[in-house]
């Protein structure tokens, strides 16, 4: 089995050669960290937990539980599937090893796993990667995935190669899942029962306190009231701007914070905004005058965003009037903000539904509607400051997930047979 498995990643390293080669001169940004992704991290101490999340989002919502194995005792180091959420978790926890995770291939996740040398491998949400997995099962590490999520849309998708990913949701020793939906649908490809728990969502049990803007930000922003949409992306941006236009049509006087998802689009955006008739300032040239109404500021950098939703009259969650699935409504709603989305929501679908719940939450379809909700909230500030209170309420009931999911860790350690 094992020269099979050797030919096999051969045959599958010389296929992916060139389209490697292809994608890294279209993409050269990606040569960064190329090393760590080929599995080459400095190597560690045996024994510590390897916590893995897709990005800052993921990461941020797994520090509770990563400080918790810390205080036990516990080593831990971390890694991010992404530039962007391993270089700030280094700005904000350099007391922390951050790595990129390896590409999912037989050699660089054993070389990777050979580095790390960890007692336990733990992966946040849908981290799922076969060979990784698979690798860790060989060495004898357990595999853990906490605030484990199947979302409406992926669940279908895996359920049509469930013969080819049964072995991987069969090999994962405990599952934290965060509702009994996604708990049932691990069961279904093929994780067995007993593995199977319910702890709740990390995210929801995010004890990081929101940070405060830097100095200089706040001070220019502090002259107008303002709305922010986060994480957005392209043919989203076009929409915010017509119901910006909305807003003034009403006589209602603000300012937006227009954060795409990817920093890369800041210039793309920015030059919309341009031909639209307004001034779009960049964050990172903010100088001068305070933002005044009318005017858009485009957030090109890192980490800033949530630091922003305190000061917000409203905001609005991108990746959801596009089909993307939506991202963290959560954040906004813990600084007690309420919160706009669209309606492709697949991946935090459970997170709005609570928010809606209680009020703090409104779904959109279009520009009307966005501007029609944004007038409403803008309009009584104080009517908005109440439905975000009852939101950032609703989340309160949700906490303990972190503490569950270091059990379930702890558990899987405890019964680990020694090295």
């Amino acid at each position: 089995m094992c020269l099979v498995r050797h030919v096999l990643a051969a045959l599958a390293a010389l296929l992916l050669l060139p389209v490697g080669l292809v994608v890294l001169l279209l993409r050269p940004r990606l040569f960064t960290g190329l090393g760590e992704r080929l599995g080459a991290r400095p190597a560690q101490a045996p024994g510590g937990v390897w916590v893995h999340a897709a990005a800052l989002g993921e990461l941020r919502a797994a520090s509770p539980l990563i400080e918790r194995l810390r205080a036990s005792g516990r080593r831990v180091c971390t890694s991010a599937s992404n530039l962007d959420g391993r270089e700030v978790m280094r700005r904000r926890q350099p007391q922390l090893p951050c790595h990129l995770a390896p590409l999912d291939h037989p050699w660089c996740v054993a070389l990777a796993l050979a580095r790390a040398a960890p007692a336990a491998l733990v992966l946040v949400e849908t981290e799922l990667w076969p060979c990784w997995i698979a690798a860790a099962r060989r060495r004898g590490v357990p595999v853990v995935l906490v605030s484990g999520r199947l979302s409406d849309r992926s669940f279908p998708r895996y359920r049509r190669v469930r013969a080819w990913l049964a072995p991987t949701f069969a090999r994962l020793v405990a599952v934290g899942a965060r509702s009994e939906c996604d708990a049932e649908r691990f069961r279904a490809l093929g994780t067995p029962a007993e593995r199977v728990s319910v702890i709740g969502d990390l995210k929801l049990d995010c004890a990081e306190p929101l940070p405060l803007p830097p100095p200089d930000l706040a001070e220019r922003l502090a002259a107008s009231a303002y709305w922010v949409a986060g994480s957005t992306h392209s043919g989203e941006e076009s929409l915010l701007l017509d119901a910006f236009d909305r807003l003034e049509d009403d006589g209602l006087a603000s300012a937006l914070v227009l954060a795409p998802r990817h920093p890369s689009r800041a210039g793309e955006v920015r030059r919309l905004v341009r031909r639209r008739g307004r001034r779009a300032r960049l964050r990172s040239r903010l100088e001068g005058p305070p933002l005044g109404p009318g005017e858009v500021l485009v957030l090109d950098t890192l980490g800033e965003l949530a630091s922003l939703y305190r000061g917000a009259r409203v905001v609005f969650v991108g990746g959801s009037l596009v089909p993307i699935g939506g991202h963290d409504v959560l954040e906004p709603a813990r600084a007690g903000r309420p919160v706009l989305f669209g309606p492709h929501i697949a991946n935090t679908r459970e997170s709005a539904e609570i928010l809606v719940g209680v009020g703090a939450g409104r779904e959109v379809h279009d520009a009307r509607s966005l501007g029609d909700a944004l007038c409403a909230l803008l309009e009584a500030p104080e009517r908005a400051d109440a439905l975000g209170e009852s939101g950032r309420m609703a989340l309160l009931a949700h906490h303990g997930s972190a503490a569950r999911a270091q059990q379930l860790v702890e558990a899987v350690l405890d019964a680990a047979p020694a090295a």
